[in-house]
């Protein structure tokens, strides 16, 4: 993965660099549910909502959106950072199943006043929780998100 990442980094405007970065968002993406806890605490809350959201297709379209993350951070100098990319997946995936979780839902179930809340506005607090370790960090990260 690391070397994946430093081909990325050094050759990432070349032909070949599209299927590299592919690869790597999959992997990515999948990797989240092992090796991400703040992807696996937001993931818990909305099991805990009783969602039934479609995990494993909203995985997927995260892919492409992955692929773009890293070619466009092929294109910056420096060394892309494997926690750095790791956590954009994460959001991607949080991005991916916001549209398929209700939020009033989700804010009653954190102990936040359930709302009414634009699409755009909930994507972006799904992605912002995945920094969370915790349940409440995740509520206070949805409400910082939603009122800041």
């Amino acid at each position: 993965m690391r070397d994946a990442l430093r081909h990325l980094d050094s050759y990432g405007s070349e032909r070949g660099a599209v299927g590299v970065a592919e690869a790597l968002a999959r992997f990515l993406v999948a990797r989240c549910d092992s090796h991400h806890a703040g992807w696996r605490v937001v993931r818990q809350v909305v099991v805990d909502s009783a969602a039934d959201a479609p995990w494993e297709k909203c995985a997927r379209r995260a892919v492409p959106l992955v692929t773009e993350d890293l070619l466009r951070l092929s294109g910056a100098r420096g060394h892309t950072q494997l926690a750095r990319v790791q956590h954009i997946a994460a959001q991607r995936r949080a991005e991916e199943i916001a549209g398929h979780v209700d939020p009033v839902a989700v804010l009653a179930d954190l102990g936040l006043e359930a709302e009414s809340v634009t699409p755009e506005r909930w994507q972006a607090a799904l992605s912002s929780a995945v920094r969370a370790r915790s349940r409440e960090q995740v509520a206070r990260a949805v409400y910082s998100s939603l009122h800041g």
